[in-house]
């Protein structure tokens, strides 16, 4: 089935950002435990250390987001959905689904002008000797964004064609 397909390949892109925000927070442990080791042996911080992390946490949580809605790890409750008949489920699930894609494309539709005003005026974070452009964390969020409103409705058309299996982890939505 070309659905199945193509969601499989999604997933795999997703499991492969995952590992990328993975490495990304080994590094931000590095940065952080650098800075530490600079300001209590040897009165100098890391530069620059505030700024690499503000704009990390952001970059590294929507990196997360696609693989957390194809693997059903997204916060949810059964107490409810368990109660329901299939047809009911089924008809929670497209409200779910359908208010998380449009939620996630909103995101990213209110992100991208400002992300294109980053680029043109050429934002950043910082002063002095470190200056980190905000311009790739916003289309970091625009992209990623979009793709997590795309497992959505990828998920609302397997709900509606009945291909939405349990092992999806999107039963219990």
């Amino acid at each position: 089935m070309l659905i199945g397909n193509a969601n499989r390949l999604m997933v795999g892109v997703a499991r492969s950002i995952h590992v990328v925000s993975s490495v990304w927070v080994f590094i931000l442990a590095l940065v952080i435990l650098a800075d530490v080791i600079g300001r209590v042996l040897f009165n100098q911080p890391l530069e620059g250390t505030k700024e690499i992390l503000q704009n990390s946490v952001i970059a590294v949580t929507f990196l997360q987001i696609p693989l957390a809605i194809y693997t059903g790890s997204m916060l949810k409750t059964t107490m409810f959905s368990q109660r329901l008949s299939p047809l009911y489920l089924r008809l929670l699930r497209t409200v779910v689904l359908g208010l998380g894609a449009a939620f996630f494309f909103s995101i990213a539709y209110a992100t991208w002008e400002p992300a294109l005003e980053a680029v043109r005026i050429g934002e950043y974070e910082g002063e002095g000797s470190l200056r980190i452009y905000t311009w790739p964390v916003r289309f970091l969020m625009v992209a990623t964004s979009v793709f997590a409103a795309w497992a959505y409705l990828t998920a609302l058309v397997a709900n509606w064609f009945g291909t939405l299996t349990p092992d999806d982890g999107l039963r219990d939505l």
